[in-house]
């Protein structure tokens, strides 16, 4: 006998109509096309006009159809390059495109994110008092008006507004896929192939760093774009990409997608290593900590040691096939920043919090501190209330802190029985622990395309794992078609289990 707990999580919504996989593949193949051409044209007019009005009719034709709208917004997040000369992400522009025409969706929102958008906004807006100028009041607006684009208005709607809808999902590989395919692999392509085949950009200024290891201060040019490697911020990036790609990999999941997970775990550490970054390495063992803790309460333990086996003979291997020039390096880095324990980052965040106190009602977006000798403060959450007032870094220190919480407090038992989903909620938690570790030593928002990648995979795993759970389990029985009195379509499970 059926009841009405019998009824699947995965019956179709109304908000949510799953299109043919063809819609999917045709959205990953124009927005690796969008990467390229970014490659290739620039910072051009072409490239410029040309993402605009394919962003327009893209929004105007799919803003109806989630799932392909969505992966081709989040590759667009791996985009190189910003757009236009105030130097937006091109996944913003998308959002921005859908907010207008689809304004309802910012009631759907999680509650609690409403007074921290609150916060932010009269931060910013208090902050306004120190940083329009006077004598060039409509460039300041802009300037500043650009940073709370890229890293208030995007964290804290623009990108829950593109992912809150993957809520309504009910299929969890294909959620799977839009994690590895659109958010974990383009990155992942574009940081191995400047690396191996970009050209150093900045040899002389980054020789000027001797006594810091020139080695972390490369940009390096791939086609017509720059691709940065300082180790501060790459660090982040890359951190964010071998948790989310090591949830991927030991995740009981199809073979196939474990495989590239694991491809990209290795590139992504091997990047790491020769970056030289020690934050975003503690960061990232956090992480991976918290992934493989999980694995051992909630899945076979003997698969998990399997698991955690593989990818530690993968790390030693990614070590030994390192040049002798990066292990050298490496070498050096610990011995920096480990055998010497130097304190730079103490006496930084002192001088962050002088300035702050100098200036409580915030100077607008910045990452330093000083009026005559500026130097770089090295936490996030000092430099957003230095920007914006105490109001701004409440708002974006309750949000880490908010969706850490959330994911820790997650019943896993919701996506247990589905490995897929276990897989997309594991990568959540990692990156958000990379953030709201890393955070404290580096700055996330020194860069606009890390920035927004690493907030895109935290926001898409959080809305999928917010998904209601299947009451019988993926394999529990056959989902058959049927139609209610009032010929409404479900999808049905059929028990089998004695009432």
């Amino acid at each position: 006998m059926n009841t009405r707990s019998d009824i699947l999580f995965n019956a179709p919504d109304a908000d949510f109509p799953e299109l043919s996989g063809r819609s999917s593949v045709i959205a990953c193949c124009a927005g690796m096309a969008g990467i390229l051409l970014s490659i290739v044209l620039g910072r051009s007019y072409a490239f410029y006009f040309g993402f605009l009005v394919f962003a327009i009719v893209m929004t105007l034709v799919w803003r109806k159809s989630p799932r392909p709208w969505i992966f081709l917004v989040s590759i667009a997040a791996a985009t190189p390059i910003a757009v236009f000369k105030q130097q937006f992400t091109c996944n913003l522009i998308y959002a921005f495109l859908f907010a207008v025409l689809n304004l309802r969706y910012l009631a759907r929102l999680p509650r609690w994110m409403y007074p921290l958008c609150g916060l932010a906004v009269c931060g910013l807006m208090v902050s306004s008092v120190n940083w329009i100028s006077d004598d060039a009041p409509i460039r300041s607006v802009m300037r500043q008006g650009a940073f709370a684009f890229n890293f208030l208005l995007s964290t804290f709607v623009l990108l829950p507004l593109i992912y809150c809808r993957m809520e309504k999902s009910r299929d969890t590989v294909a959620n799977l896929q839009g994690l590895l395919f659109c958010l974990i692999i383009p990155s992942t392509l574009i940081l191995l192939s400047a690396k191996l085949f970009g050209n150093v950009a900045n040899s002389w200024e980054a020789s000027q760093h001797a006594g810091s290891l020139p080695d972390g201060f490369l940009l390096y040019k791939l086609g017509r774009v720059l691709v940065n490697f300082l180790r501060t911020e790459v660090g982040f990036i890359l951190a964010a990409l071998i948790c989310s790609s090591a949830a991927v990999t030991v995740s009981q999941i199809t073979f196939k997608y474990r495989l590239l997970g694991g491809m990209c775990l290795a590139a992504n550490v091997f990047l790491l290593l020769v970056t030289g970054s020690f934050g975003s390495g503690f960061a990232c063992l956090s992480g991976l900590t918290a992934i493989f803790f999980i694995q051992f309460r909630t899945a076979n333990v003997t698969k998990v040691l399997m698991s955690l086996g593989v990818v530690c003979c993968m790390l030693l291997l990614t070590f030994w096939l390192l040049p002798p020039n990066m292990k050298n390096y490496l070498g050096k880095r610990y011995e920096h920043r480990v055998v010497n324990a130097d304190t730079d980052r103490v006496a930084l965040w002192v001088r962050g919090i002088n300035y702050y106190f100098d200036h409580p009602l915030g100077v607008g977006f910045t990452l330093k501190a000083g009026d005559t000798q500026k130097t770089v403060i090295h936490n996030d959450y000092l430099a957003f209330t230095v920007s914006y007032s105490l109001l701004g870094g409440v708002a974006y220190t309750s949000l880490v802190l908010g969706l850490l919480f959330s994911f820790i407090r997650k019943r896993t038992s919701q996506v247990t029985g589905d490995p897929f989903a276990m897989a997309v909620y594991l990568a959540g938690l990692g990156v958000i622990i990379v953030i709201a570790l890393n955070s404290i030593t580096d700055h996330m928002a020194e860069n606009r395309w890390y920035f927004n990648l690493i907030w895109s995979v935290v926001w898409y795993s959080y809305f999928c794992s917010r998904a209601a759970p299947s009451t019988n389990g993926p394999e529990a029985g056959r989902a058959v078609a049927e139609v209610t009195p009032q010929n409404r379509p479900y999808i049905v499970i059929r028990n089998n289990s004695p009432q």
